[in-house]
């Protein structure tokens, strides 16, 4: 069971607070002003702890959303460039993906492993393909696998 450091908190302050009180009573006895004097600085430490610790419950929940957020706009940017790369059929489009990809990687967010392997995901046999523009990657893979229905080339001796 976890601790509400908070509520521990605003407890202890209001016990400490009725100490407060009592110290300051007059028609106590000293001694007894000066027990409740004590505690109520006893009770204000702990609450002060408790606080603190508080203050670090809400801020590793700040750093699991802000972790959180970092990832997402992350697998977006791989997305928009992995897509943009590899599903373009034209310069333009590629050019923009490529720009980004090339802009991540001048403030040191390089994505391009993690594009490969999105573009791997979405069935490209060499991911290294998508990073050439669209014009240069048909030849490429023109020259790599020739049309079925071309005619044989003919061999002169």
């Amino acid at each position: 069971m976890s601790i509400n450091h908070r509520d521990e908190a605003e407890k202890l302050l209001s016990s400490a607070s009725t100490a407060m009180v009592a110290a300051l009573e007059k028609e106590l006895p000293l001694g007894d002003q000066q027990h409740a004097a004590v505690l109520a600085g006893i009770l204000t430490n702990r609450a002060l702890s408790h606080a603190m610790l508080a203050q670090g419950q809400m801020a590793s929940a700040d750093i699991t959303a802000y972790r959180h957020l970092v990832r997402t706009m992350r697998f977006a940017l791989v997305r928009q460039v992995a897509e943009g790369l590899a599903l373009s059929e034209g310069d333009e489009a590629h050019q923009h993906a490529l720009g980004l990809a090339k802009y991540l990687d001048s403030v040191d967010l390089n994505i391009d492993l993690e594009v490969d392997a999105y573009i791997e995901d979405i069935g490209w046999g060499n991911p290294r393909d998508a990073w050439l523009n669209p014009t240069a990657r048909r030849a490429k893979w023109d020259a790599e696998m020739p049309n079925p229905w071309d005619p044989a080339p003919t061999t002169k001796q």
